[in-house]
């Protein structure tokens, strides 16, 4: 019996995952919000969120950082108080149907980046887990002016 609450209990049901790949452009100086996963309205699950992991490659230094978007979903933005009711640090914050997991994405100079599908660590009752989610992946550019 322990050995099936322990294997309960570290395997929740799998955060729906996309191939799609999203292409977006921006320029130094300006912060760029890509949404990575977004929660669908019959998630039907209210998920603690522990962390969200990012991956990043690119050919010169970024900052990236996960967020939030509280009752809303971003494509690709600059703007994203459009779109999100709020905008937080996913840490200790709940998930529901309906939000989603953007990144922010700054730059000092001209860039070329990937930002692999994001990885999410939650709590949901009993059950944890560290799962990928969203969409595969976005293929960032930074132009170095307008």
């Amino acid at each position: 019996m322990l050995t099936w609450l322990v294997w309960y209990a570290r395997t929740p049901d799998h955060l729906p995952v996309s191939a799609k790949v999203v292409n977006a452009n921006g320029v130094v100086g300006t912060p760029l919000y890509v949404g990575m996963f977004a929660a669908p309205a019959d998630l039907g699950r209210t998920i603690r969120i522990s962390g969200v992991k990012v991956h990043t490659t690119s050919d010169v230094k970024l900052e990236v950082t996960p967020l939030l978007c509280r009752r809303g979903t971003i494509g690709v933005t600059t703007q994203p108080g459009q779109f999100c009711a709020d905008l937080v640090n996913p840490e200790g914050e709940r998930l529901v149907g309906g939000d989603s997991i953007v990144v922010r994405i700054e730059s000092a100079q001209a860039a070329l980046a990937v930002v692999d599908r994001v990885r999410i660590a939650y709590r949901e009752d009993i059950r944890w887990g560290t799962q990928p989610a969203g969409n595969q992946q976005a293929i960032v550019t930074i132009a170095g002016r307008p």
